[in-house]
């Protein structure tokens, strides 16, 4: 299960990501917008996101679903459901850290904030507003309710962080 809080807001960046084999990024590229916003993988993905604290990584299997950025479509113009590829990777990476494998809730929504204020290119204000809109669905962190659409998520997910230690800085 995750860890206490261990990021920190003042100063946290994220610096990249990479797909480790080129299929996550087709799967996340191809998903088309639907009336659900249940969004299928067909093929696992395999991805590390780089921030100046350490590295989280995060592998899913083939059908693992994600709902694009949670909430409704009447605030599909201010952040929408999928969006470019960097906004599609925040809210993927959000929805499998929000299985709580390695990350504490607060964690999760603030990683959440600097990726899409540092990868997607949202407005620091703009990125802390949507941090605060998820920070309130706290009882969604963790193992998902029996017979709620994500179930099947919880064993197609891992996530891993990996800080960085003095030897790395």
């Amino acid at each position: 299960m995750y860890s206490k809080k261990q990021l920190h807001k003042f100063g946290f960046k994220v610096l990249g990501y990479e797909f480790v084999d080129g299929l996550g990024r087709e799967a996340l590229s191809r998903i088309a917008l639907n009336e659900k916003r249940r969004y299928m993988l067909e093929s696992g993905v395999n991805l590390v996101v780089h921030t100046n604290k350490g590295a989280l990584h995060v592998v899913t299997a083939p059908s693992f679903v994600f709902d694009g950025r949670s909430g409704p479509k009447i605030v599909d113009w201010y952040a929408p459901n999928l969006g470019t590829l960097e906004e599609r990777i925040c809210w993927f990476v959000h929805d499998c850290n929000g299985y709580g494998q390695d990350l504490s809730f607060e964690d999760t929504n603030l990683l959440l904030f600097a990726m899409l204020r540092d990868l997607a290119g949202y407005r620091t204000s703009k990125a802390a507003l949507l941090q605060l809109a998820v920070s309130l669905s706290k009882s969604r962190y963790g193992t998902p309710k029996p017979g709620d659409w994500c179930c099947a998520n919880v064993k197609k997910v891992k996530t891993l962080w990996l800080p960085k230690t003095e030897d790395d800085e």
